[in-house]
Formats: structure tokens, sequence, C-alpha cells
């Protein structure tokens, strides 16, 4: 699972280089709200890795992107590679996913637990 805050710009690791079958690829990722089924995409530029063979660091920043399409919570995400310059995935097929799972986002303010109050103590679940 990825965890990306809000706020701020968090560097993301991915490991894409050994599905990418398209020279010169660019990604785009695709973030699919599990709590309102919203779909929001981002390019993933400014890889800042030296050996990304292994893995690739990508400066994310969601700060344009939260009130709007993004809120907190859990995401199911999608890169997608592709050789265009629209931020789009029509045209895209199953097999130009590099990779996909589980992504957290973490905005200011968000509280997610429960508390409960009693006259003697306070307690937070979370």
């Amino acid at each position: 699972m990825i965890t990306i805050s809000g706020n701020q710009t968090t560097d993301v690791a991915f490991t894409l280089y050994e599905k990418t079958t398209l020279s010169g690829a660019t990604y785009i990722l695709d973030l699919y709200s599990n709590q309102n089924h919203n779909h929001t995409l981002l390019w993933l530029t400014g890889d800042t890795t030296n050996n990304n063979m292994r893995y690739n660091y990508f400066p994310i920043d969601i700060t344009p992107y939260t009130g709007s399409t993004l809120i907190g919570g859990t995401y199911d995400y999608f890169v997608w590679q592709t050789t265009g310059s629209t931020l789009s995935t029509t045209g895209l097929t199953i097999s130009d996913i590099v990779e996909s799972g589980l992504c957290e986002i973490l905005l200011p303010n968000t509280f997610t637990g429960t508390t409960y109050n009693n006259p003697k103590q306070e307690f937070t679940f979370e």
C-alpha cells in the first residue's frame, strides 16, 4: 500500500520498469476512490531514482486536487503506460497497466478514529 499526504509533496515508490513494454513510455496514475467511486488521473513525472530498473520514486503533490476530486480515504490505484500526451486512459487496454494496488490519502484535519466521552476519562480508538 502506498500513502500520499495532502498539502505536501510525497515521494512514492513504484516498480514500473519490469512490466513496461513501450519504448519511451510515460505513466498515468489512476486513483479510484473506494468512498465516492470517482477517478482522478495524474501524470507521474520527475522520477528521482538512480536505478529505475529496480524501482521508481515519483514526487506526487495532490494539493490541486483536494476538495474537488480527492477526499481522504482509501483508493485503488493503477499505473498505466502510454506514449500519448493526453491525460486519459481512453484507448488503453488492461495490458497497459504496469502496477496496481491500494493507496491511502491522508488529508490535514481528517480524523479517522472514534472518540467516546466518559465523565471520568476520554478514550480514542483508531
